[in-house]
């Protein structure tokens, strides 16, 4: 999910703020205990909004936090959730399987430097991918299928936008609506992560157009507008069309969870989608009007 998902803190509440936190900061120390301190690094805001949206969908009690002092910074005193869910072990699962499909893409698709780095952690995640697809399957089989079409689509050099955020969305919507027991909550999540799924490929392609541009990579934006080249890219109308894309589904997924009926971590769920998702998009729109400001 690219770290693309995640609070907007002005908008928070304190009391808001230290909640989100004692999540992020719980799923570290779960990713610790059941896949080896190491790999803490992997930790992401992508895996704590899964436990956000998932523990509001199952609609349990609010989770009561303690203080404990964070193991990477002793002095440093968190929150943290003592008796977690399932919840927690899934997203500790999903961390490593994403994050070695994100190896694996790196490994094939990078320049020569970024290559040799990755393969010399890959060794190490492959055997925490192996013990992670050996605890939850499921997610494993979703992350493959995904990525074999999504290399399918690149291959074909797909310039519709559509299509290529297909595989994403799709997978982000099996991955968080799979365990969810209620069938109207079910396809509430579902609706709301595949319009979610979708936004963060788009997000992510829109955010690399200048990279994917010098490297000839792939990119679904590059394609379906015919940008060839650097000036191409300080066209004002190319940005809106992509940020009306981009807000079209930001506003899909808000609206389907507004379906959802849980309450646990709601205020929190609703920053993300509402306030988090556009300052993602004015923060990348943001950066390439003062790259066009460094040439002028």
């Amino acid at each position: 999910m690219f770290g693309y998902v995640k609070v907007c803190k002005p908008e928070l509440k304190v009391r808001e703020y230290e909640e989100y936190k004692a999540v992020y900061c719980t799923l570290c120390r779960v990713i610790g205990k059941e896949y080896g301190q190491t790999s803490r690094a992997l930790l992401n805001y992508d895996a704590t909004f899964y436990i956000l949206l998932c523990d509001c969908a199952e609609s349990g009690e609010a989770p009561q936090y303690q203080k404990g002092r964070c193991r990477f910074n002793p002095a440093k005193i968190c929150n943290y959730q003592e008796n977690t869910g399932e919840s927690y072990s899934r997203a500790a699962a999903l961390t490593v399987i994403l994050s070695y499909h994100k190896l694996l893409d790196t490994l094939h698709d990078s320049r020569f430097f970024k290559r040799a780095a990755a393969a010399v952690f890959y060794p190490i995640l492959r055997v925490k991918y192996k013990k992670a697809k050996a605890k939850y399957p499921e997610f494993a089989e979703i992350a493959e299928t995904a990525m074999r079409r999504q290399s399918d689509l690149e291959a074909e050099n797909c310039a519709s936008t559509d299509k290529a955020a297909d595989p994403s969305a799709q997978a982000l919507a099996d991955l968080f609506s799979l365990y969810i027991k209620d069938p109207t909550q079910k396809r509430v999540v579902a609706r709301t992560t595949y319009c979610l799924g979708r936004w963060v490929y788009l997000m992510d392609a829109y955010d690399d157009m200048r990279k994917d541009l010098k490297s000839s990579a792939y990119n679904p934006f590059l394609l379906k507008y015919n940008v060839t080249d650097e000036p191409a890219l300080e066209n004002n109308e190319l940005h809106e069309a992509i940020l009306r894309s981009l807000h079209m589904s930001a506003n899909e997924a808000a609206i389907s969870f507004d379906l959802l009926d849980g309450t646990v971590h709601r205020s929190v769920l609703e920053n993300i989608l509402y306030d988090g998702l556009e300052a993602q998009c004015a923060a990348v729109r943001r950066a390439y009007t003062e790259v066009k400001q460094e040439h002028v």
